[in-house]
Parts: structure tokens; C-alpha cells; sequence
């Protein structure tokens, strides 16, 4: 690359996640800065915070697939921390690019990827990073699907907690921030009668209790087309669950397409306009690399705005990072639940 070269700026989205954790005895409370700063203290390394995903054969050897490590940790304020979420997929990484496990932090060097790319892969294609900005209850997450997603994100982090003894207390969960606006449309509507969801492939053990029972499903009538499930009722559903499922859905790579079916037969196909989130463009460090500084100064802007209020004297969040007015909490792909007595 010339030195004269000019980059095109990258478009990242940024999403507004309400955190719940689970019921917390008084005087044991934790938020996700507590448990970030528990992590950074207990895992100083890369290689003691790498989540390796894979397969196990037969003959008990494992494969990995895809490892995960949260890096650059810094605590900002006693209710403010930011840092990274990478993952890479071990057998496709170069050697010269892949984390040094044993350093306190992984670099990456914009130029040196791009020379990399001998078959013209972008870097995006060895190394994915998300960022996370976390202000008291409530997360700002830079969007980046081949990470998998939030869902993966606080999987790999309740896992890392969970390897630290930290507890039940520490089980934490991302949701959605849905602005009042879908309910509005959904009622105006006359409210919600049907939702279809479209499945392009079954996804084994999932963990996650929709696409769990779509998987079940599919796995009863096998092919290699798509899956089409269409819930109808003679009366109305109920809206909060509507939107739950839709929301729900549309964090999930296995699922197409959804669509909600309203009382005055017109329907609603697109709900990601109502989530809270923002679209801004940075600065490519190299290698479609956002300059991290630009991008985590955006993230704190943004966080700024969602807590100031407008002319109206309204927010959306409040100084402990909870959501306020007509927002409402939509859960995520996975959520918590109360075990059963006696477990």
C-alpha cells in the first residue's frame, strides 16, 4: 500500500444492550464492570482468556474452530469500562498473525495484515474485533456478526466467569433496547396475529430456547431448502412476547427472515429500525481495521448522547445506565432463569 493512499472510511454500527444478571443476594450485587475488573484480574494473559470452540471426534481428539479473548481492558470510572472482544479461526489465521498467548494484550499492525493478504483476503476474514463500551446497566457493542454476535460475546464471558468461581451471581445476560415506536406501529395494527420465521440450517445443542425448538423441527423433516414455521392465532398475541421472538430471531445467523402478521392484514418485516443503535464511520487504520481511538471516542459520544436529555427533557438512559420512558427491554438470544427447586 503507497503511502499516498487514501482510505475509504468504515461503517460500524453501534447497539444500545441493556444488561440483566441474575437474582443477587443483598450485599453480593455485581454489574459488568465488578465482573470485567474480576476477569482482567484473574486472566492476565491472552491464552488464559482464549475460549477455544470446536468438535470432539470419536477418538476423543478435538478440533478447534474458533477461539475467543477480550483484550485492552480499561476501566474508565467505577461505572465505565471498555474493551475488545476478538476471535479468529485457528486453522485459517497465518502464523505470524496469530495472539501470542502468553502476552498481556494481542497488537495487530494495520500495514503488516495487509501484506498479508496473499490470496486477497481482507483482514476481517483472520481476525474479527468487537468493542464494548459498558456504562453501569446497560452496554454499547460494536455490531460484527462473524464474532457470532452478543450472543457470543456474553456466552464467552459468563463462560470465563463461570472458570473464575465467581457464581450464579455473575450470569449475566444482553437484551434489547426497543424504542416505544414498534409497539405503536403494532398496535395501530390492531395488534399482532401471526409471526413466520424462515430457518436456513438447524443449529445441534443450541442453547438457546427458539432456536432450539426450530432445530427439533427441521431435524424431524431433513432438507436442504428452507425451513418455514408460521405461528397464526384467532386471537391476538401477546404483543411483548411478539416482539420478543422477532427481536430474538433477528440475532440469529441460522435464521432468514421473520415477519410479524397484524389484525388489519398488513405486516411488519423490518423491526432493526426500532432497536437503539447508531450507524457511525471511522477511520480505516489498514487492513479494514477502524482506528480503534476514533471509534472508542464515537462509542463515548454516543454514550454521552443516549444520557443527556433532548428539548423535551427526555433520555434514554439514566446516570446508572438504565433505560427510561417508553423504552422497553426486549431479551436477547439467551436469557436466565430461575432453576426449579430442589436444583
Amino acid at each position: 500500500m503507497g503511502p499516498n493512499t487514501v482510505l475509504k472510511p468504515l461503517s460500524r454500527t453501534l447497539q444500545l444492550k441493556p444488561i440483566k444478571f441474575s437474582p443477587q443476594k443483598p450485599g453480593e450485587e455485581l454489574n459488568l464492570v465488578g465482573l470485567m475488573d474480576q476477569l482482567h484480574a484473574n486472566l492476565p494473559t491472552v491464552g488464559l482468556r482464549t475460549w477455544t470452540i470446536g468438535i470432539t471426534l470419536g477418538d476423543s481428539t478435538f478440533i478447534p474452530q474458533l477461539c475467543y479473548f477480550f483484550n485492552n481492558y480499561k476501566k474508565l470510572d467505577e461505572n465505565t469500562c471498555l474493551f475488545e472482544v476478538w476471535s479468529y479461526e485457528p486453522g485459517l489465521i497465518p502464523l505470524t498473525l496469530t495472539p501470542d498467548p502468553n502476552s498481556l494484550n494481542a497488537i495487530i499492525d494495520g500495514e503488516a495484515v495487509v501484506e498479508e493478504e496473499v490470496e486477497a483476503k481482507k483482514r476481517s476474514e483472520f481476525i474479527e474485533i468487537s468493542h464494548v463500551l459498558v456504562f453501569g446497566s446497560a452496554a454499547i457493542i460494536e455490531s460484527t456478526r462473524n464474532t457470532g454476535g452478543v450472543n457470543y460475546i456474553q456466552r464467552y464471558l459468563n463462560k470465563k466467569a463461570k472458570e473464575i468461581n465467581l457464581g450464579r451471581r455473575s450470569t449475566f445476560f444482553f437484551t434489547d433496547a426497543i424504542s416505544g415506536g414498534l409497539q405503536q406501529e403494532i398496535d395501530a395494527g390492531g395488534g399482532a396475529v401471526g409471526l413466520t420465521v424462515g430457518m436456513s440450517r438447524a443449529a445441534a445443542d443450541s442453547e438457546n430456547e427458539l432456536l432450539g425448538v426450530l432445530s427439533q423441527v427441521r431435524s424431524y423433516m431433513p432438507s436442504s431448502g428452507m425451513l418455514t414455521v408460521d405461528w397464526r392465532s384467532k386471537d391476538k398475541l401477546p404483543t411483548a412476547k411478539v416482539i420478543e421472538a422477532y427481536s430474538e430471531a433477528q440475532d440469529l445467523e441460522e435464521i432468514e427472515n421473520v415477519i410479524i402478521h397484524l389484525d388489519s392484514g398488513s405486516s411488519i418485516r423490518n423491526v432493526s429500525q426500532y432497536k437503539i443503535k447508531r450507524t457511525v464511520h471511522v477511520a480505516d487504520a489498514g487492513g479494514k481495521n477502524p482506528d480503534r481511538a476514533e471509534l472508542c471516542r464515537k462509542m463515548v459520544l454516543y454514550l454521552e448522547e443516549l444520557t443527556t436529555a433532548d428539548a423535551k427533557g427526555e433520555r434514554v438512559l439514566d446516570d446508572n445506565g438504565e433505560l427510561v420512558n417508553n423504552e422497553i427491554f426486549i431479551p436477547g438470544s439467551r436469557r436466565v432463569k430461575e432453576r426449579k427447586k430442589g436444583k
